[in-house]
């Protein structure tokens, strides 16, 4: 037969063309990886059924340090994200400190606690078991832990939780009750929501989200509260909580 002329178009032909030609295109399971990975990251996060907003309040002193912390009120704020999002219930005991029983006059000209309020409180192990009633009467825990609908512990900061109340369990040898593993630091989503750093207290982010700060600052309860008004304020301007912001190694 012999050689044949090579065709005119075959002249402007890529060189490299048949050297690549031992390899395949990716099929669809190369560029999607298993499937039931790529479907966990299919499934977009659910928002929080309901957030539990606590602001403790506990022993100090301007004029020395008080160690160990002990907290004195032990209150929480239940906020429903459904909409309407609104607050739907609060809870409130006072607990007396054993470490350092007596109140300097500074923590109660702070917080409004006094003596007597704390000398008639619950041990902080009692105020924890009925925090956790409290949140089983709502459905939130069961015996054995978390179930049913999905909530989280929001605070103003991270003291509450991971300076106030592990230091005192940890060194009272309480467990730390599983809900208390995880929270929510409402700074850090207030940041991202408004685009402003939480600067000037409590009270003035409030004020800055064209809400009324409402009662006695540096009361746990009032300051639960307040907080969970700039919560119920976002969700209504469209933020859905859907995570949490810190927590303790497993």
């Amino acid at each position: 037969v012999g050689n044949k002329r090579p065709r005119e178009e075959d002249k402007d032909a890529n060189p490299l063309k048949g050297a690549w030609s031992f390899m395949k295109a990716p099929t669809e399971k190369d560029v999607r990886g298993q499937r039931r990975t790529r479907k966990a990251f299919d499934i977009p996060p659910k928002p929080f059924d309901w957030l539990v907003v606590m602001d403790f309040e506990w022993t100090c002193d301007n004029r020395k340090r008080v160690e160990p912390l002990e907290i004195i009120e032990f209150p929480a704020v239940l906020v429903r994200c459904s909409w309407p999002p609104r607050i739907v219930d609060e809870f409130q005991v006072y607990c007396k400190p054993t470490a350092n029983p007596t109140l300097s006059k500074f923590c109660t000209e702070l917080t409004a606690i006094t003596q007597d309020m704390v000398d008639g409180g619950v041990t902080i192990s009692e105020a924890i078991e009925q925090h956790t009633a409290w949140l089983r009467s709502h459905k939130l825990v069961g015996q054995g832990g978390v179930e049913g609908a999905t909530f989280a512990i929001v605070t103003w900061g991270d003291s509450d939780v991971q300076q106030a109340l592990e230091t005192e369990i940890q060194g009272k040898g309480i467990g730390r009750p599983p809900h208390f593993d995880r929270w929510i630091n409402l700074k850090e989503m207030y940041k991202i929501h408004y685009k402003r750093e939480p600067s000037g207290g409590l009270a003035t982010c409030v004020a800055r989200c064209g809400l009324e700060f409402e009662g006695r600052a540096h009361s746990g309860l009032v300051d639960s509260r307040n907080t969970a008004k700039i919560c119920v304020q976002m969700m209504l301007q469209g933020y859905r909580f859907m995570r949490t912001t810190r927590g303790f190694a497993p």
